[in-house]
């Protein structure tokens, strides 16, 4: 075994131990001076070359009277063999020597996968399967493109689910800036109509305040004539009463008894009770609460189904606001004609109205049903046979299966999660916004928003669903405002 390196504390002592005080670089074909002092012959002769007369040694200052040095052939070996030395030192720090043996790393262990000596192999290796470092490193190579071929594709997919979220992030900001505006002027205009009709009762109520009390201070004035005409009486009747002659007392005493007699003249009674009925309509805050109605947006729409775009199988209402599956048993068959605008498949209906801007809202009497359908779609999605309901083939619905499997129409079909099942379902449409939301309209808690692009015509669609199971032959019902 080889005598044990120097550590890299005893490299670094030795190296400044053969650095040259002057160019502090370690000696190259050093000299040494009468002083013994020891320099490069380049950096000395420099250095003697600026001066004229006697010179002198650069590190003790002994004065020459003549230029003389010697080649150092000693320190000149010693030097170059510690450049090799360090080279090896250097070597074996970044791992191309062994730790143990100090032997230069020659070969691969494939079991241990590390790079071991020849001591190492013939030690502890013999059994293993081992390969020369250049193979090894071939062969590692092509691990470490395939890893960073991994890696790269990772950060690339990491990058865009970064940039995705970003946007993400943007588009929320914006979503809540712009309704933070929406809820504002929704207020602004909520607040503005109630102002006004508070101000309207008011002037009512002041109106019939003033005609009660006109009406009382007329009562009152005629009451105080009357008053003072009663007292007129009494004083009259106290001074006939005083008289002694009974001829004095007596004169005019029929007139004076008829006007004793005579009923006061006292006028109607006003009533003063003010009620809604006194000013008003019985039902004034219900007018102003149907009156709110008229600004709020988006306004309760009142749809009706069309009979023209239901699957043959559907039975809709006289009124068109319900819809249900057929049972072959119950219901006499439809005989329809196949026309363009009807669903001859899925068990669909489209609503007779349509939307093409604006914001709108609708609701669905869900009842006790365990499948079903809803949302919106667009004038151009195909309507015939077996079609792809999602919302790039123009279809943007939710839906119920298997009594509590709430899924919405995206290529994965995304489950939804519902805590409280809905008896009413409400539905909004934002055309400029690009949404269309769901709602359990019992508490008006979110269940799911789509969020696309609209260009063409959107109706509302329905479908309840057959009823196989027994369970779901409830009809869809839509809720009028």
């Amino acid at each position: 075994m080889s005598c044990k390196m120097a550590t890299g504390k005893e490299t670094e002592d030795l190296t400044h131990e053969l650095t040259c005080p002057i160019c502090l670089e370690m000696f190259t074909d050093p000299v040494s001076l009468e002083c013994e002092h020891h320099f490069c012959r380049s950096c000395i002769s420099q250095s003697w070359d600026k001066v004229l007369g006697n010179v002198s040694c650069p590190q003790c200052r002994q004065v020459f009277t003549q230029r003389n040095f010697r080649t150092a052939r000693t320190l000149g070996n010693i030097v170059k063999k510690f450049r090799l030395l360090k080279v090896k030192v250097t070597q074996r720090e970044k791992g191309f020597y062994c730790q143990e043996h100090e032997e230069k790393l020659k070969m691969f262990c494939k079991e241990e996968q590390e790079a071991i000596c020849v001591d190492c192999w013939s030690s502890e290796h013999q059994t293993h399967n081992v390969i020369t470092l250049k193979e090894a490193a071939q062969i590692y190579k092509e691990k470490l493109e395939t890893s960073l071929d991994l890696l790269e594709r990772k950060m690339k997919e990491v990058t865009e689910n970064k940039r995705k979220e970003e946007a993400k992030m943007e588009e929320l900001k914006v979503q809540a800036e712009q309704l933070t505006v929406t809820i504002r002027e929704e207020f602004e205009k909520m607040h503005k109509f109630l102002k006004e009709q508070e101000e309207a009762m008011r002037n009512q109520l002041r109106q019939v305040e003033e005609n009660i009390l006109k009406g009382l201070e007329e009562n009152v004035k005629a009451i105080m004539g009357e008053l003072s005409a009663t007292e007129r009486r009494i004083s009259e009747v106290q001074t006939r009463l005083k008289m002694t002659e009974a001829a004095e007392m007596l004169k005019g005493i029929k007139d004076l008894l008829t006007r004793c007699d005579a009923q006061p003249q006292l006028p109607e009674e006003v009533i003063v009770e003010l009620t809604m009925e006194v000013f008003g309509e019985p039902f004034q805050f219900f007018r102003v609460w149907k009156g709110m109605r008229r600004i709020i947006e988006p306004v309760p729409a009142s749809l009706t189904l069309d009979p023209n775009t239901a699957n043959t199988q559907l039975i809709i209402s006289q009124n068109l606001l319900s819809v249900k599956y057929s049972n072959d048993r119950e219901d006499e068959e439809q005989d329809c004609p196949d026309t363009l605008e009807r669903f001859n498949e899925y068990l669909y209906v489209l609503s007779s109205q349509c939307f093409t801007s604006g914001r709108h809202y609708w609701e669905v009497d869900l009842r006790n049903k365990v499948q079903w359908v809803i949302g919106v779609c667009g004038e151009s999605a195909n309507r015939k046979g077996d079609i792809l309901v999602v919302c790039t083939e123009g279809y943007w619905v939710i839906s119920l299966f298997n009594e509590n499997n709430y899924r919405a129409s995206n290529l994965e079909h995304t489950s939804i999660p519902v805590e409280v099942k809905p008896w009413k379902l409400g539905v909004s449409l934002d055309y400029e916004g690009g949404q269309v939301t769901f709602y359990n309209a019992d508490n008006m808690s979110h269940l799911y928003t789509f969020t696309d692009i609209f260009t063409e015509k959107l109706y509302p669609i329905f479908s309840p669903c057959n009823n196989l199971t027994g369970k779901n032959s409830e009809p869809l019902t839509l809720l009028t405002g």
